[in-house]
């Protein structure tokens, strides 16, 4: 039975970092969508439009991770998870498809994060958008974190 993890955590509180190094540890396939996205429209999108090709990034990744699953194989979905909705319906989808999972929550500060954003724009790396604090501001509010009955294992970032 293959085990899929959810990373959850907001904008900068360090969920790729952790993907990666949970990739590396336990050797399983990452899907990160803002990794996509930035192959398929490089520069900055509009924060209107983030959403929607987001979320057809994740459908292809679950339809790679349902096949990869029927392999036996492990999955890591660095997919942010920002709320209660989305972690429900993934969680179902795992558990509709016979295998395990474990949530993540990446928890880093507000005025950490946005230090760590400030730091990560001046030196962009490849496999990072650049997020202007009005960017920040648009997408910070909607973060729903995890609350206790969702059964997560706390990733401290501070």
């Amino acid at each position: 039975m293959s085990k899929i993890y959810l990373v959850a955590g907001q904008i900068g509180s360090g969920k790729t970092t952790f993907s990666k190094e949970l990739e590396s540890r336990t050797g399983a396939f990452r899907f990160s969508p803002d990794e996509w996205m930035l192959k398929l429209c490089p520069g900055e999108i509009r924060n209107e439009e983030f959403d929607h090709y987001f979320f057809i990034c994740c459908e292809i990744a679950w339809k790679l991770t349902k096949k990869l699953s029927e392999k036996g194989l492990d999955i890591i979905l660095d997919f942010g998870f920002w709320n209660r909705e989305l972690r429900d319906k993934y969680i179902q989808r795992i558990i509709g498809i016979g295998a395990e999972y474990k949530l993540y929550y990446v928890y880093c500060p507000e005025e950490t994060i946005r230090e760590r954003i400030k730091a990560r724009n001046e030196s962009l790396p490849n496999d990072c958008f650049r997020i202007s604090d009005e960017a920040f501001n648009f997408f910070s509010p909607g973060f729903q974190p995890p609350s206790e009955d969702e059964r997560f294992e706390l990733i401290d970032n501070s």
